[in-house]
């Protein structure tokens, strides 16, 4: 699924390119209309991790370490300005998988590592996590043909308000910041042909050639999250329910990454007057243009999300496996995790 999601919007990418009559606006208005879509569901990827189901661990020397994986989804709307405006749309919805697409959306994956440590004097706990799959690393090989790299962190701090005792619930109210930046390519296209243009100093007429571009989206953003949960331990369980408002503010784009070629050859630091060459003779002027290619980033608007999120943990002396499930009200995007832990 995660594979079919890259590849419509990849496709989509490279068409634009091909066969769009204004490439280069539509692709940046485009991408501009993905980053307001896939704003809404960036702060539910970046709460995977630290959801832990005791609401409060204690005080030190109370803590723990442990790992998530899980993923949220991201609706098709993210992707269909983008389909859109290059004039896919029919090939989309006609395909096999387009009624999972549109209904239930793709999932964005995520994983972390993570530590809570109970706080000094005062009911209050610690946690931080973190997840990457650095830019170092040879991704093609897992999906082949597909390059991805990843980046989720973040720390958060729970004040106690229920200890628990009786009947009683513990309760706690927390806040969070995470930081989630995540690129997705697709490797080894074709050579493009982008643009040609007169060089302002040169009496010469310029043609330029991506070569074996990989076309790519990327997105980045930090949020602030505040939660509240409640948990019961209950003989070998601890089931537990809450809730979280979190707001995120960040950037999305797409490119095209390779060698980009001058036929006849210029100089690697004459991108400015290339673009500057383009506007004067009322042509196109390619968006974040340099010697490793070209893309459009566009600021995504602050996104809210509203979410409910519940589960259980099955407890083992120390060990803890936790499974979580999550749903976001406004963005209608959900989410599930499992986790394990050790915890003293």
């Amino acid at each position: 699924m995660k594979r079919i999601l890259i590849v419509v919007a990849a496709l989509a990418m490279v068409s634009g390119f091909a066969a769009a009559e204004t490439p280069f606006e539509e692709y940046e208005s485009s991408i501009k209309a993905f980053a307001e879509g896939v704003a809404n569901s960036l702060p539910l990827n970046s709460s995977v991790g630290l959801t832990w189901s005791d609401a409060y661990i204690g005080q030190f020397p109370r803590f723990g370490v442990g790992a998530t994986i899980g993923f949220s989804t991201i609706p098709y709307a993210a992707l269909e300005p983008v389909v859109g405006a290059l004039g896919l749309t029919d090939d989309v919805e006609n395909s096999e998988l387009f009624e999972y697409l549109e209904r239930f959306g793709g999932p964005l994956p995520a994983y972390t590592v993570e530590a809570r440590l109970g706080g000094f004097m005062l009911p209050f706990d610690v946690g931080a996590k973190f997840g990457t799959i650095p830019p170092t690393v040879d991704t093609t090989g897992i999906v082949d043909g597909f390059e991805f790299d990843y980046l989720l962190a973040g720390a958060d701090v729970r004040v106690n308000l229920l200890r628990g005792r009786g009947l009683a619930p513990k309760l706690s109210v927390g806040g969070a910041y995470n930081l989630l930046d995540a690129r997705v390519g697709l490797v080894g296209q074709k050579d493009i042909e982008i643009t040609s243009f007169e060089h302002p100093t040169e009496n010469a007429t310029h043609n330029l050639t991506l070569e074996s571009p990989t076309v790519e989206y990327f997105w980045r953003a930090n949020v602030v999250d505040f939660t509240v949960q409640a948990s019961k331990d209950i003989l070998l369980f601890t089931p537990y329910i809450g809730a979280g408002a979190s707001i995120g503010f960040g950037s999305a784009g797409g490119g095209l990454r390779g060698t980009l070629v001058s036929d006849p050859p210029i100089s690697d630091d004459d991108w400015d007057a290339i673009n500057a060459a383009l506007e004067a003779q009322g042509g196109e002027t390619l968006p974040e243009l340099g010697p490793q290619g070209l893309a459009v980033t566009a600021d995504m608007p602050a996104g809210w999300a509203f979410r409910a999120y519940g589960g259980v943990s099955v407890n083992l002396l120390i060990l803890r496996l936790d499974l979580t499930g999550m749903y976001d009200f406004l963005g209608e995007n959900y989410g599930a995790t499992v986790g394990v832990r050790i915890q003293f």
